[in-house]
């Protein structure tokens, strides 16, 4: 994933045409930016240029700010990213300086004011944002998840992500969450009805129906011509197959049920002939319609608190609730991974993602190595505590522990080292990013 030396250098002569520069000249630019050919990142670096908003200006649809048509597209908050797409262009009419650009935050396309016409700067310009991964994130195909299946693949820890759009604030509509207690097992506890997607996992179903008192379950729909499968007891519950049906003639009402107790199947009355009323359905019970899990509290607070997994068709007995559970609104990220272009959504917060640079300083002592695998490789020298790397190639994994390749800021030395051991453990950690980043 490089551009060669003696591909740049043909790619320079053939746009120049007649009037390409020295080759040397070339050569020399060429070796300045990256020794041994560009990666995809210092071609970016070199090619794109990006600002961050330092006072709010408004975003328009012409360079012309005074025009009679110039209409205002929106207003550029504080700390936005703009990609520059065109300029700077000074307005000769007003006398500012303004570039078309590309909002990351929301693609919003337009014209900026760079600097105004006392010298006030409203952009300020800035490296292209990238992250790294702290822990393993999931990487999701939609700004907000719809469905279950919403993960592209899982980001691992110290991958590099480059930022496509945002940031954006998210917010969530308040889940639903009931205490209950298992039919099957007296389980007690939390379990999600709603979540803060939309996702149903959990609806309420009169189909479920509670004896008043003892009554006969029998093999046959005919009270006249059946046999007794079993008594119900008053207070078991049983779930309704077929019915209700009225029996005319007998002035009844019948239902086909299953017994939640023991899987008992037959026909039971409900209502007699004098209205005397047998079963009736539960208000108090939901259907798990696919696998939650049932925890400790509300709302969960950690991992660990979970009681079991409630399985699909699965009977809840409703103890407490519904009640509403609220959710903070998430910063999200449109992010492609370097190493394999994966696209996608993340969240982020300081546990997932940090702000990242090419750069890393050494943590613990390490070797240089002179292959991208350690076993076997040549050690080229020891790097000290405090040393910076620049990033050439990676990470990358081998095994269970991640890579780079990189060059010594101190002599030049380019390798192979380990950024973080098969154990976890980190040998080195990225630069942060300049304040004006």
């Amino acid at each position: 994933d490089k551009i060669s030396e003696e591909t740049f250098c043909k790619l320079v002569a053939d746009l120049a045409g007649g009037d390409a520069p020295v080759p040397e000249q070339v050569k020399l630019l060429c070796r300045h930016m990256q020794a041994g050919g560009w990666g995809r990142r210092t071609f970016q670096a070199f090619v794109q240029q990006y600002f961050k908003v330092v006072k709010g200006i408004a975003i328009t649809d012409c360079l012309d700010i005074a025009s009679a048509q110039a209409k205002t597209l929106r207003k550029a908050e504080v700390d936005e990213v703009i990609e520059l797409l065109e300029g700077p262009e000074t307005d000769a009419k007003v006398g500012i300086t303004r570039i078309r650009g590309r909002s990351l935050m929301d693609s919003v396309t337009g014209w900026i004011t760079l600097k105004g016409n006392q010298g006030t700067p409203f952009l300020q310009e800035v490296e292209k944002p990238f992250y790294a991964c702290q822990v393993e994130t999931p990487l999701e195909k939609e700004i907000k998840s719809e469905s279950g299946d919403n993960v592209v693949r899982a980001l691992k820890p110290e991958e590099v992500l480059e930022l496509v759009e945002g940031p954006r604030k998210t917010t969530f509509e308040p889940g639903l969450k009931v205490k209950g207690k298992a039919v099957s097992d007296g389980a007690i506890g939390w379990f999600c009805v709603r979540d803060k997607t939309g996702t149903v996992f959990a609806e309420a179903d009169n189909k479920y129906y509670s004896c008043t008192s003892s009554i006969a379950m029998t093999d046959n729909f005919d009270i006249k011509d059946c046999k007794v499968v079993r008594k119900l007891a008053a207070g078991e519950l049983f779930m309704v197959e077929e019915g209700p049906v009225q029996v005319e003639d007998a002035g009844i009402s019948r239902v086909k049920g299953k017994s939640l107790k023991d899987e008992a199947v037959g026909w039971v009355t409900i209502k007699g002939n004098a209205g005397t009323v047998y079963a009736e359905a539960s208000n108090k019970h939901f259907c798990i319609l696919q696998d939650v899990p049932l925890t400790k509290r509300f709302p969960t607070l950690s991992a660990g608190e979970e009681v079991r997994v409630l399985a699909k068709g699965e009977a809840m007995q409703v103890l407490e609730g519904p009640k509403e559970e609220n959710f903070q609104p998430e910063t999200r990220l449109k992010v492609k991974a370097l190493s394999d272009g994966a696209l996608g959504w993340i969240t982020k917060n300081k546990a997932t993602v940090k702000p990242w640079t090419p750069y890393y300083k050494c943590t613990t002592a390490t070797p240089v190595h002179d292959a991208a695998a350690a076993e076997g490789a040549t050690v080229l020298r020891q790097v000290e505590v405090g040393e910076t790397f620049e990033l050439l190639e990676g990470p990358m994994q081998d095994g269970e522990a991640i890579r780079i390749k990189g060059k010594a800021e101190k002599d030049g030395v380019a390798g192979f080292v380990t950024l973080r051991d098969s154990e976890g453990k980190k040998h080195f950690e990225p630069l942060p990013p300049a304040s004006g980043n």
